[in-house]
């Protein structure tokens, strides 16, 4: 039949041999008029005008119905599942899963057709039409679903769970694969080429470079000749160097390149990729090689290159008659503009409009919108606030209105792709309350909300599991049983990839059990409690028999260090091919087999993907090097993922984004790499430099903290500003924690989906506004830091005051590091031993502090461990300077045993949370009674609160009253939140003593007690006009805070030194009205009478002083106190609320005289 070969041109749609426009369907009989109309259309990405001209196809033999019922489900397929860059992760409306439905159920009768008809060229375009192109976009989505689900468990160690996410995409591959041999029938040499490339893409898609190549490979052998042939595999290259699929399409803005010079081997193929469709004369082609020229340029800062192939690609587009193509130029065009802070020409939103509503593909339209919405989550991480809601607004405008659930849905993936795991995992929350209330309302008349259930339940667990947290983990239960119900009810609608998903469902919700207890048995050893943590490590191995997680036994006893069978166990799983390179790789690193990891690392690639992020190999391949000995090697590997990772690190100008990205054990394992292989090559006469250059890189590794803290120094006048935007960020993520808390109590209903949602927006708000402010008067907040640049070992040393010893530590893994620093020198010492059980260890002697029984050994211990390496430097100072890592940040140093006595007998001990706080600079102290002072306790909290009331708190502002004569005082019902934070601007001292509320899971959720149902929050220290030379928290646990693998700890302390306080005393335990009170009265009174000028010192001499009072002088002291305060003498107990404990504890015991630390120099 006349006609058929450009019929087939244009069908084969991402190759672009023939330009729409170029098409004469008017120039043929029908039933080809109609044909060559709809393909054209297909062609140009505008499904609802290829069924409009459909609808007038005439009748004729059962063959031609064949095509036309064949271009009609590729229309269909065209309008509901097409997106830029391949795939999309929100769920698919009602209409849209209909239609997706539709096309699954009649999937076998169209096959069968397509075998009925007997000419060649008509079956090969009713395969092309009505197989290969519904075929390839629903392959194209499963493969995606499946490797950012596999990425999610990746990145949280669950290897098995991600090899089943990955072996959920191979049926989806199988079925492309099967079209090989219909597409090759008849001997045509560019459709066979044509699909080859394809299933090429798909397998770079689904981590399998390998066979991608050997496809590839064959698609050239198949048709050399052919320029689109040459064309299409040149711009799939250079997709494929740029890394993440689709990325060029999506005009993503986030650096997914696998190296710096990636981006202009991309372009050199794209270049190529031009020239071949320009010799073969298709415009349509060289669009689609511009905007990835123009991408290319956009990734290398090369403006004016960018802005000349965007307007060619247009132009060329429009010539060619592809209105998707156009529709995604004007688009890019747009974001580019808003980038430049500019704003979007009004033209294009109208034509971008104008086309998705008459004649264009719906689903790319949405897939448009969804990508102006993911820039707009990306502008708002980076601080561009002003240009976030301009992106967010374009959004709007392409939509009209968008649904709160696809809304959420981008937010989610875009904070996932952020590692802010919490975020996603309550968005993703969010989303699953929205689609399950619409559920139990009525108001679902398809499948779309059931399928909603299925993959919010499985991402919320994924991310569940990347945090770790097994209260959130064990919530996955109930909603996995939501997923399990849904994905049943949609079993009429999807057959074999419906019946696969709820396979995956069901063997993720039979490994909830294991994971649960294996994070609880983490969680219980770090607290200390090894006997607990051994027992439900044991429990997790019992779950993981029989389970469907076949690496679990092998973690579970890599867990309880039984090395012997675990290498076992890992043996026999890679004799049967389970893990992935990269699993075995972590694995055998765990197990000490370095030679074995190194084999694994070679096998990256070829037998599974690598890791997410750039950084992961190097710092992979660092491990490896110095597990064989290699340290030279290792500081090489190590030193290049740092830099990988600081460069990625500054880009989020949100400080929770940056804290998120540096709480992960990869980039805490590429800095300790770092340092011991810098230590391990100090030999003689560079030990000293060794341990300079590994002290540097610990500082560095305090990443969270060190960028708050750089930001306010980097704004100048503007400090309020960039105060206002910490506190407004503190306040984003306390809604987060405010719905995980809800989640972990087994209360997900406690507050509606709507109302959660619209709490998370307004704050997403505020913050966007704050970040404006900062952008547009203090913008060298955002880039105050950066990697690399922080003080070396001899700025600190400069900076230490006369007669100070610094003992700062690092701790990870299998090893202990501790530097002690004099302004004459540094030395270092390492000891080898288990991380986790210096932490139980030192949680042990905490406990035994705070009053709990048992643990007076572990003091000893400890002592042998972190002090006596450095017993030289404490015998010749008298001041110490404690960094402690961030899991030893409630160990009380003070309080250690040494010399016969504890370290606080007879030195003044002070800490810092980072060194690099002793370069940082400040002003002098002023003197003590110089200074303005607000001083709030006793607050009169509202009953239905039940804390019980605290008399040894107003005892105590009184007395310090009469010792600052700049006093101001707020008790009783004086003591609201708006009095505290009216009063407190300005003043030198800010004195707060009443009950704390501290949650070490909650850290942003803080607060302290105040009148009625008053609370001041950890975001209101955070404040403009706050700014105190002493910061008291005189209350329980303020010392406490979640600690994160970056070196970070999140509370109370960390925002006093963010908003500039010289000196914090905070508390690292319970403290008791009446000792407590004793205190922190005496260390005033020295600050007073002169006896003391420094806070540590003034400090130090009142625990001295009240652990040498007998309990008799104790109560007559703090009677004396009551009195002269006109308050009742019989103390209450813990500013906790809880019970005062054991009344009959030693009376030298650390609980009465050691809770209070000073934070400062």
């Amino acid at each position: 039949m006349d006609g058929l070969a450009p019929l087939i041109e244009l069908l084969l749609t991402e190759q672009r041999a023939s330009d729409p426009a170029a098409a004469r369907p008017d120039a043929y009989r029908e039933p080809l008029r109609t044909w060559l109309a709809a393909a054209a259309a297909l062609a140009a990405g505008e499904p609802k005008r290829a069924l409009t001209a459909l609808d007038r196809a005439p009748e004729g033999p059962a063959g031609h119905a064949v095509v036309t019922r064949a271009l009609r489900t590729a229309a269909t397929a065209l309008e509901h599942d097409w997106f830029p860059g391949g795939t999309s992760d929100a769920a698919p409306g009602p209409q849209a899963q209909a239609a997706r439905s539709a096309l699954h159920a009649t999937a076998a009768g169209t096959a069968a057709g397509i075998a009925t008809v007997a000419d060649p060229g008509l079956r090969l375009a009713a395969v092309l039409a009505g197989r290969l192109l519904p075929d390839l976009l629903s392959a194209r989505r499963t493969v995606g679903h499946g490797m950012r689900a596999s990425s999610a468990y990746e990145e949280a160690a669950e290897h098995d769970a991600a090899r089943a996410a990955r072996d959920g995409i191979r049926p989806a591959l199988r079925w492309f694969d099967a079209l090989r041999e219909d597409t090759a029938a008849g001997g045509r040499a560019v459709p066979a080429a044509y699909h080859s490339l394809l299933a090429a893409d798909l397998r770079v898609r689904a981590a399998d470079p390998g066979g991608a190549k050997a496809l590839r490979r064959d698609a050239l052998r198949v048709a050399p000749d052919s320029l689109v042939v040459g064309g299409f595999s040149a711009l799939l290259v250079g997709d494929w160097e740029l890394g993440a699929p689709g990325a060029a399409e999506r005009c993503s803005a986030r650096d997914s390149t696998p190296g710096p010079r990636a981006p202009a081997r991309a372009e050199a193929r794209y270049k190529l990729a031009e020239e071949r469709f320009r010799a073969a004369g298709s415009a349509r082609g060289q669009a689609a090689a511009l905007l990835r020229i123009a991408h290319a340029a956009r990734v290398q800062g090369r403006t004016p290159d960018r802005v000349a192939a965007l307007e060619r690609a247009l132009a060329l587009a429009t010539e060619a008659g592809d209105g998707a193509c156009a529709a995604l130029l004007r688009v890019h065009r747009s974001l580019d503009r808003i980038t430049a802070g500019q704003q979007p020409d009004p033209r294009d939103v109208e034509a971008v409009l104008a086309w998705t509503s008459t004649v264009g593909s719906g689903s790319w339209g949405r897939g448009l919108v969804e990508l102006v919405t993911e820039r707009a989550v990306f502008l708002s991480g980076r601080g561009d606030a002003v240009k976030s809601r301009n992106a967010d607004l374009l959004a709007e405008r392409l939509t009209g209105a968008p649904a709160a659930g696809d809304t959420v849905c981008a937010s989610a993936r875009a904070y996932a792709s952020a590692r802010h795991r919490l975020a996603s995992l309550v968005l993703t929350d969010l989303r699953l309350r929205l689609h399950t209330e619409r559920l139990e309302r009525g108001e679902a008349h398809g499948p779309a909300d059931r399928l909603g259930v299925v993959r919010a339940a499985a991402t919320f667990h994924s991310e569940a599991v990347a945090l770790m947290d097994p209260d959130l983990i064990a919530a996955s239960r109930p909603r996995f049983e939501q997923a399990i119900a849904a994905a049943e009810s949609l079993l009429p609608f999807g057959g074999e990839s419906i019946e696969q998903a709820l396979r995956a469902l069901r063997a993720e919700a039979g490994a909830v059990t294991f994971r649960e207890r294996l994070h609880r048995s983490r969680r219980a050893r770090a607290a200390g409690l090894e006997a607990d943590a051994d027992r439900l490590a044991e429990r997790a191995l019992r779950a993981a028999d029989g389970g469907p997680d076949a690496m679990a036994r092998c973690v579970a006893l890599i867990e309880l260090r039984r090395f012997p069978e675990a290498r076992a166990e890992l043996d026999g799983l890679v004799a049967r091919g389970e893990p992935s390179a990269v699993q075995e790789a972590v694995l055998r690193l765990r197990l000490r087999q370095p030679r074995l990891a190194a084999a694994a690392v070679r096998e990256i690639g070829t037998r599974g993907p690598g890791p997410a992020d750039p950084w992961g190999l190097p710092a992979l391949e660092a491990d490896v090097a110095r597990g064989r000995g290699d340290h030279a090697t290792a500081v090489g590997h190590a030193l290049r993922a740092i830099a990988r990772y600081e460069e990625h690190r500054v880009k989020p100008a949100r400080d929770a984004l940056r804290a998120a990205s540096a709480d992960s054990p990869v980039v805490a394992g590429m800095y300790h790499t770092a340092i011991m292989s810098l230590l391990a090559l100090g030999g003689a006469g560079t030990e000293a430099a060794a341990a300079a250059a590994a002290f540097g890189l610990a500082e560095r590794s305090r990443s969270g903290f060190l960028d708050a803290v750089h930001a306010l120094d980097g704004a100048g006048p503007a400090v309020g500003v960039v105060r206002a935007w910490l506190q407004a960020e503190t306040r984003w993520s306390a809604q987060f924690e405010d719905v995980a808390e809800e989640i972990r109590r087994a209360r997900p209903a406690a507050t509606p989906g709507p109302t959660a949602l619209r709490r998370v927006t307004d704050a997403e708000r505020a913050l966007d506004a704050a970040q404006a402010d900062v952008a547009r008067l203090a913008p060298a907040a955002f880039v105050s830091w950066r990697g690399g640049t922080g003080p070396d070992a001899a700025a600190v040393a400069d900076a230490l005051p006369p007669d100070t010893v610094l003992l700062e530590y690092h701790l990870f893994d299998e090893d202990l590091v501790g530097w002690a620093m004099t302004r004459d020198g540094l030395r270092v010492a390492r000891t080898e031993r288990w991380a986790h059980g210096t932490v139980a260890t030192a949680r042990r002697f905490h406990s035994h502090c705070a009053r709990a029984p048992g643990g007076e050994d572990t003091g000893r211990q400890l002592s042998e461990l972190l002090l006596r390496p450095f017993r030289t430097e404490l015998d010749h100072c008298e001041r110490v300077i404690v960094v402690p890592p961030a899991r030893l940040s409630l160990l009380p140093f003070h309080a250690l045993p040494w010399r016969g006595d504890v370290l606080g007998a007879g030195h003044d001990v002070s800490y810092l949370p980072a060194a690099s706080l002793l370069t940082r600079p400040r002003p002098p102290d002023r003197p003590w009674k110089d200074l303005a002072a607000l001083l709030v306790g006793a607050p009169a909290t509202d009953p239905r609160r039940g804390l019980a009331d605290l008399p040894g708190t107003a005892a105590e502002v009184a007395e310090i009253a009469r010792l600052l004569p700049g006093h101001r005082v707020l008790t009783g019902a004086a003591a609201t939140r708006e009095r505290v934070l009216r009063e407190a601007a300005g003043c030198g001292v800010l004195h707060l003593a009443t009950h704390g509320d501290v949650d070490e899971l909650a850290p942003n959720r803080t607060r302290l007690a105040l009148a009625g149902p008053d609370a001041l929050g950890l975001p209101d220290l955070l404040g403009p006009g706050l700014d105190p030379q002493l910061l008291v928290l005189s209350a329980c646990d303020t010392g406490r805070g979640t600690a994160t693998a970056g070196g970070d700890v999140l509370g109370l302390t960390r925002a006093a030194m963010i908003t500039g306080a010289r000196h914090a005393v905070v508390s690292l335990w319970p403290v008791d009205d009446d000792t407590g009170a004793l205190v922190v009265t005496r260390t005033y009174r020295h600050l007073a009478d002169g006896t003391a000028t420094a806070v540590g010192t003034a400090l130090t001499l009142a625990r001295r002083e009240v652990r040498d009072l007998s309990p008799a002088e104790r109560a007559e002291e703090f009677a004396g106190l009551a009195t002269r305060a006109g308050v009742t003498r019989e103390p209450a107990g813990p500013r906790d609320s809880r019970p005062r404990g054991d009344a009959h504890t030693e009376a030298r015991h650390p609980c009465h005289w050691a809770p209070f630390i000073h934070v400062g120099v």
